[in-house]
């Protein structure tokens, strides 16, 4: 049987137009470079994110760290192409991102704590930034409380998008969003976050990373993770970097993932409710 045409998606961090140009300009030129033709295709909410990472000849495209863990954990070998160092500073030249609790400018709280009792606005359960992490850091309160934090809480918003309107809406007081989605959007469409402020932040955890599907040939993996990793040494590369706000990217290793499949004392709070 031949194998599948190779397929890439950035649907992640699409935050806007200008940003989808921006990355598909990068990897094309990555993909180019490695030999290897590719196809970027649209994907977008709501048909689930997973559908996207089960499709075959799945080359260079952006996959949250939890579900590539659990991936893995399950024997789905799934193979690491590259991560991505973000070019702003507060990243340090690292491939990690955070997540930003966030609340409208007019809200009444000063800190994360304050907003407890407030309806609180979930993207997807099997995301690292829009669930897993809020999650883990809103365990520290649910033991005192009993287990439930929130007046209510509701989801799927599907993506960060989605999230900000239902704060502009004010369908919900207080959501976490993709710290590296948000810097993304500031460069791209500021006017999206006027009315929105950050609370709180999650711990750093490594970013979602590029990957090949298990049935991409590892020789076309390899060569797409050599091309993308030697980008940053090349000023040829640097105005397509620039576009992305790439710093550099960098080895993606899986056993940094694991950690993020450590429940740790969250066992008591397994939804964010």
């Amino acid at each position: 049987m031949p194998a599948a045409p190779l397929i890439a998606s950035t649907r992640m961090y699409d935050v806007a137009p200008a940003a989808r140009a921006a990355w598909h300009a990068l990897l094309g030129e990555a993909h180019r470079r490695a030999g290897l033709q590719v196809t970027f295709i649209e994907h977008g909410w709501p048909t689930p994110i997973g559908e996207l990472w089960a499709r075959p000849g799945l080359c260079g495209a952006f996959m949250c760290g939890w579900p590539f863990a659990q991936a893995l954990r399950a024997g789905l070998a799934y193979s690491p192409v590259a991560a991505v160092a973000p070019a702003w500073p507060a990243y340090g030249g690292q491939a990690r991102y955070r997540s930003a609790f966030l609340v409208r400018n007019d809200a009444p709280y000063a800190r994360l704590e304050d907003a407890l009792g407030s309806r609180y606005g979930w993207m997807v359960r099997d995301s690292q930034s829009g669930w897993n992490a809020p999650r883990r850091m809103l365990a520290r309160w649910a033991g005192q409380r009993g287990g439930r934090l929130f007046q209510e809480s509701k989801g799927p918003y599907g993506n960060p998008r989605g999230l900000l309107r239902g704060l502009h809406d004010k369908e919900i007081d207080l959501t976490a969003v993709d710290g590296w989605y948000l810097d993304l959007l500031r460069a791209h469409d500021p006017a999206a976050l006027e009315d929105i402020r950050v609370v709180a932040w999650t711990d750093w955890t490594p970013n979602p990373l590029l990957v090949s599907g298990p049935d991409v040939d590892p020789d076309a993996t390899l060569r797409l993770s050599r091309t993308l990793l030697a980008m940053h040494e090349d000023t040829a590369m640097a105005g397509l970097l620039r576009n992305a706000h790439v710093a550099r990217f960098t080895v993606a290793d899986p056993q940094a993932y694991e950690g993020l499949l450590d429940e740790g004392d969250t066992g008591h709070y397994p939804e964010i409710r």
